[in-house]
């Protein structure tokens, strides 16, 4: 199992490293990006240690509360479903209220997991399981915002039938940082995004 790590920081943070090496397998494949550039390039980085159909987990570097167990919940929906290329973990914030997922809502249902399909299922890469079809970030995106949203898209343009997984069982919190997100990046990304794919 490979998990990857983008980030601009010199390290990934000692308290989510040290979560990690007490919840996951001792061959567990760690990528960190650490390079001082976008989150497109960042993820890129880790992407390219990746093998096409092979299914790895991405974190963001403000990801915590992982707890023995949620490798495992994070991957079960990709074993009776054929079609799905990704499964979010279900984002919580610090005091425990459940966070946003981009087009997903802030209240689950009360389902182990969520499948949609189609161009509503954006969802955010902060802490996803996901099969490798051959598709990067766009590297036009600058700093961080969007470049998710775009990721998800050419997984459907590719293959209409590509499911999307907002897991219930699998809760990780999101400190939700927002790096290099607001401000002219946030302007930008969002121009360009609508530009990309016309809406």
């Amino acid at each position: 199992m490979k998990i990857l790590i983008p980030t601009f920081l010199d390290e990934v943070p000692k308290e989510m490293l040290a979560q990690l090496e007490r919840t996951v397998p001792a061959e567990t494949e760690i990528i960190a990006s650490c390079l001082k550039a976008s989150a497109s390039v960042n993820r890129n980085y880790c992407l390219k240690r990746v093998e096409y159909d092979e299914i790895a987990i991405m974190l963001d570097d403000d990801i915590l509360g992982f707890y023995p167990g949620w490798i495992e919940d994070l991957l079960n929906p990709f074993v009776p479903r054929r079609n799905v290329v990704m499964n979010s973990a279900r984002l919580l914030e610090p005091n425990g209220k459940f966070g946003q997922t981009c087009s997903r809502c802030m209240s689950p249902t009360p389902m182990e997991i969520e499948v949609f399909s189609g161009h509503d299922c954006v969802l955010p890469t902060a802490a996803i399981a996901f099969k490798h079809k051959g598709h990067f970030f766009d590297e036009g995106f600058i700093g961080s915002g969007f470049e998710d949203s775009d990721w998800c898209f050419q997984y459907i343009k590719a293959d209409v039938t590509s499911e999307f997984i907002q897991s219930n069982r699998c809760k990780l919190i999101h400190l939700n940082e927002m790096k290099n997100q607001k401000g002219e990046n946030w302007i930008h990304n969002k121009a360009y995004f609508a530009r990309k794919w016309k809406i």
